[in-house]
């Protein structure tokens, strides 16, 4: 069953809530194009999963969630009642889309795609930026792949612009390759010794 507005957002007429959901949230286009992916045996990625998602991952063993979403907003709230209903761990890691995140928060990612329980499904909004940073780094730091290979996780096939605001991810993932290739320092060592979010934010 569905989350019952009434009883999740008793500050919100259920009119309300839906247009926020489903409008304001893209909810529906979601439902349209889930932009879900399997990225290997332990990991699927998504944009926000609404029940019947969530549900299908399930059947597909799935076991936990990482959401790297606001756990206040509409969505996250519905989606922590309904994890509960289906036995789903979900925990969070809040990210913003045009604004890199201090170095404790990718330490909290790792962290978090390390030890969860898998399989897992790691989301955002629309699962095109901060999920696919997120997945590079899966892939780079824990399974170890090529930088530019686990960066492909970051392609307009999965909603990713490489231009914009949105292009921020691409700056620090450039500065931290040069480092890489001239070094051969690793990701966690790089946050520890020379990343700083404010030499990519205020640009």
């Amino acid at each position: 069953m569905s989350p019952n507005p009434s009883r999740l957002f008793p500050e919100y007429t259920r009119s309300r809530v839906f247009v926020r959901y489903w409008i304001h949230d893209h909810a529906l286009v979601r439902v349209l194009v889930p932009n879900f992916y399997k990225v290997d045996a332990d990991v699927f990625r998504s944009n926000h999963p609404g029940r019947r998602r969530l549900k299908r991952a399930k059947s597909l063993g799935v076991r936990s969630v990482l959401s790297l979403r606001d756990p206040d907003c509409i969505p996250s709230r519905m989606e922590q009642s309904l994890c509960r209903d289906l036995g789903l761990d979900l925990q969070f890691v809040p990210m913003r889309t045009v604004r890199l995140p201090p170095s404790d928060t990718f330490r909290q990612v790792l962290a978090r795609l390390r030890d969860m329980p898998k399989p897992m499904l790691v989301h955002c909004k629309s699962g095109a930026d901060r999920t696919g940073l997120a997945i590079t780094l899966y892939r780079h730091v824990i399974l170890g792949e090529p930088l530019q290979e686990a960066r492909r996780a970051l392609h307009w096939r999965f909603g990713h612009l490489a231009f914009g605001k949105a292009g921020i991810v691409h700056a620090m993932i450039d500065a931290y390759d040069v480092d890489h290739r001239r070094t051969g320092v690793g990701f966690e060592d790089w946050l520890s010794d020379t990343y700083d979010p404010l030499d990519f934010n205020d640009r």
